[in-house]
């Protein structure tokens, strides 16, 4: 299965290879394209980028591979099957309302904060209940990671997503609020229809404890077997092939699989004593924390105190002497955290769990570095989801400008000012190529600020949108890989179960952004 999603990256590394034989790169300015030649990849680029790409998006990596670490810890302690058995146990007559809830839950804190990757921090939590709820991984994956991109499409104040959008096309961060507000409410509604239709859970849910008695049971089948039965114990013989047939052993190969984090230590506290609300409030301060200090407020919405705060804080002396500016030295001010704070939020958080459990430094560091490396695939292929990016970032310091420039420039010369489709044409491909918002932006800055104020304002809003779609079903989308590899879900297999929803999306979008321009 992750072999299908190396194929993947490296069919979508090959497209931009041959194009680079195809299409010249160029610069635009003034209006008009400045081609500058062919700069194709060449044979000892096939081998060196991948690499660089590695060593250039390693924080990606790190990301990733800590959230494994994390939740190796929480497992260690016992405390995480004990809170998702409890979940589960609540919503095992209601199993449909907890993937409801789940989905409008990521959709939410998606469109809201706009902190895609940081969010994958809460999907293995979630797919521990919705796997004991006994959903199948695709509907596991596409209520969580697929919820967080949905999200993401028609993103209200997430700064990664709208705060960019605001910033780089000078745009207000309230920008076709009410027209976010209702594809986002349109959108949900339609992919948690969607999803329910799709979805295929069994009636019973399967604890932890009930999977390993029906692991067991086959042994006695077998058992009988050899036997010579009796007339008297036919029924019971009956009632154990039928327990055989039931598909507990696929539910536990299932959730071994996607959730071998939680499996890969041996607990440490018997299940009586443990208590759950240590776990719960660590984990949840920790997120609260750092969506506080990863959002941005000042050029979000202005808002000045943490900036005040940090100066003020900083500038404290015990005579001349700056103390907090050196006992703190390295901190980053809230607002502008980064994936560097948030892998450190994650270690504290798993240290304090460690602590209040009374984990040895021993186990501690063992059931780390085992959810580490459980995790390690993952966070390997979400660093790989970059490598076209690496080249265009590249290049960008080049001066003569990239392939995508001069496709960006022939598709705006298509129609004469803002055209919805073309901008929608150029927002899809360019998302192929730019996996991130900000460089997205970027790239086709040069192309849409000569609109005027009305169609500026629109074509910020198809642009995020579209983008969001993009990674929903394009194999250099990081979360989408990441996503893929923790679920082993073959890129085949996703293609197949979300392309229509994708493109029902898409046409929903230029709908709206259609009226939007008559309006």
């Amino acid at each position: 299965m992750k072999r299908n999603l190396l194929k993947a990256i490296g069919i979508s590394f090959l497209i931009f290879v041959i194009l680079s034989w195809i299409i010249p790169v160029g610069t635009y300015t003034s209006g008009e394209l400045e081609t500058n030649g062919i700069d194709a990849v060449g044979i000892f680029d096939l081998f060196s980028i991948p690499v660089s790409t590695v060593l250039v998006f390693a924080t990606y990596i790190v990301v990733f591979a800590v959230i494994g670490g994390l939740y190796g810890v929480m497992s260690k302690t016992g405390a995480l099957d004990k809170l998702t058995d409890k979940l589960a146990g609540k919503f095992s007559k209601k199993a449909k309302t907890f993937l409801v809830i789940t989905i409008i839950f990521y959709v939410l804190l998606s469109s809201v904060t706009g902190l895609i990757v940081p969010l994958f921090v809460l999907v293995p939590l979630s797919a521990m209940v919705l796997f004991k709820l006994n959903f199948t991984k695709v509907v596991a994956m596409a209520s969580t990671v697929g919820s967080i991109l949905i999200g993401s499409a028609a993103s209200t104040f997430g700064f990664n997503i709208s705060g960019y959008t605001k910033n780089i096309l000078s745009l207000d961060m309230t920008n076709q609020l009410v027209a976010k507000i209702i594809l986002l409410v349109v959108i949900t509604v339609i992919f948690i229809v969607f999803v329910l239709k799709f979805s295929k859970n069994l009636t019973k849910p399967v604890t932890v404890k009930e999977t390993v008695k029906k692991v067991e049971e086959p042994k006695e089948v077998k058992e009988v077997k050899k036997a010579p039965a009796k007339k008297a114990s036919a029924k019971k013989e009956v009632a154990k092939k039928t327990t055989k047939k039931t598909p507990a052993k696929k539910t536990t190969k299932k959730t071994t699989k996607a959730m071998a984090i939680s499996k890969s230590v041996k607990k440490v506290n018997s299940e009586k004593a443990i208590s759950i609300a240590p776990l719960a409030v660590i984990f949840t301060l920790m997120f609260i924390v750092t969506f506080v200090g990863m959002y941005n407020w000042y050029y979000s919405f202005d808002i000045n105190f943490f900036n005040d705060l940090y100066e003020d804080i900083m500038g404290v002396k015990i005579g001349d002497f700056a103390i907090f500016e050196h006992l703190f030295s390295g901190i980053t001010q809230i607002g502008y955290w980064g994936n560097t704070e948030f892998v450190i939020m994650m270690i504290i958080a798993s240290a304090v769990i460690a602590w209040l459990y009374r984990l040895s430094l021993h186990n501690y560091v063992e059931a780390f570095i085992s959810g580490m490396k459980k995790m390690m695939p993952t966070a390997i292929y979400a660093g790989l989801a970059s490598v076209i990016l690496y080249v265009l970032y590249q290049a960008s310091y080049s001066g003569t400008g990239t392939l995508v420039d001069t496709m960006f420039a022939k598709t705006f010369e298509l129609s004469d000012g803002f055209n919805v489709i073309t901008t929608a044409i150029a927002s899809l491909f360019g998302s192929f190529f730019y996996n991130d918002l900000y460089y997205l932006l970027s790239g086709m800055a040069t192309y849409v600020t000569g609109f005027d104020a009305s169609a500026l304002s629109v074509a910020g809003l198809l642009i995020q949108s579209v983008y969001a779609v993009a990674m929903l079903i394009f194999p250099t989308s990081v979360v989408l890989i990441a996503g893929l590899s923790f679920f082993d879900v073959s890129y085949k297999q996703w293609f197949k179960y979300i392309w229509k929803f994708a493109l029902l999306v898409f046409l929903i979008i230029l709908l709206v952004c259609a009226i939007l321009t008559v309006l």
